[in-house]
């Protein structure tokens, strides 16, 4: 597929969701993006009334993954009809997806090449609220799941085909650095498996978000829920995962959900 060759410069590059190749180009170049006008006011307000019952439910995560100040609702796709029917299947969601995720290989049957694509599916689908309080995460690659071995590509470029997950991540809210925006640290999809993150000021940037916005990155970007420093603000974002068809997924949304809501 090529290459995008990798500048000394990186950083989180804010593109209308119109421009659909700028927006492949920047995530190939820093591992992230941020797209503006992805969706509208009232879709966002609708996915967090439907998502509002389940955060309220939630209970404290026992363990480090999450802070105790954080509250979730898992299976999105099931629960939130308006997530299920508009951004699961945005165009926009499958355009990137096809591009970073999808696998195609060749074989043979006798002296007949066959041709097979498989194509990205959700892994987990789920909605997160940092309370006022709330910790940052450890960096980390989501990908760290599935295993994903990291060449490096720092002088190369990119190579496409070497990530397996995407994520897409819709906020609820204004998103702040004062009230846990996504912290990340643009350029680091590019580094071997071997090279410790660091939390250096001068390389992390923000999902500082609108309401309407979305955050793209790649499961192979370093990034970690950010700190809630303030005192009455929660940051909701609804967030989307993707890997290749052929990996089990984090969250089986098909046995969570009813039949008649799988085919709809």
């Amino acid at each position: 597929m090529g290459s995008i060759s990798q500048t000394s410069k990186h950083c989180v590059e804010k593109i209308d969701r119109s421009d659909i190749e700028g927006i492949i180009e920047a995530i190939a170049k820093n591992g992230c993006c941020i797209v503006k006008n992805f969706t509208d006011v009232a879709t966002v307000e609708q996915a967090n009334q439907e998502t509002r019952p389940y955060l309220d439910a939630d209970v404290p995560w026992e363990g480090d993954l999450f802070p105790p100040e954080t509250r979730r609702c898992a299976n999105l796709a099931g629960r939130s009809k308006t997530v299920r029917e508009t951004w699961l299947v945005d165009p926009l969601v499958r355009a990137c997806t096809a591009k970073f995720v999808d696998k195609t290989t060749s074989n043979y049957y006798g002296e007949t090449k066959h041709t097979y694509t498989s194509e990205a599916q959700c892994t987990i689908a789920v909605t997160f609220e940092i309370g006022p309080g709330g910790k940052a995460q450890r960096l980390h690659r989501d990908d760290k799941n599935y295993h994903a071995n990291h060449p490096d590509q720092t002088e190369t470029g990119y190579q496409f085909g070497t990530d397996l997950e995407m994520a897409f991540m819709i906020p609820g809210v204004l998103t702040t650095k004062a009230n846990g925006a996504t912290l990340a640290i643009p350029g680091s999809h590019l580094w071997p498996s071997d090279w410790v993150p660091r939390m250096e000021e001068d390389k992390v940037a923000y999902a500082e978000m609108e309401v309407g916005d979305c955050w793209i990155m790649l499961g192979s970007l370093y990034h970690a829920g950010g700190a809630n420093i303030t005192k009455d603000e929660k940051r909701t974002v609804h967030g989307l995962f993707f890997v290749r068809g052929y990996l089990r997924q984090e969250e089986n949304i098909y046995l969570a959900n009813l039949a008649e809501e799988v085919a709809s």
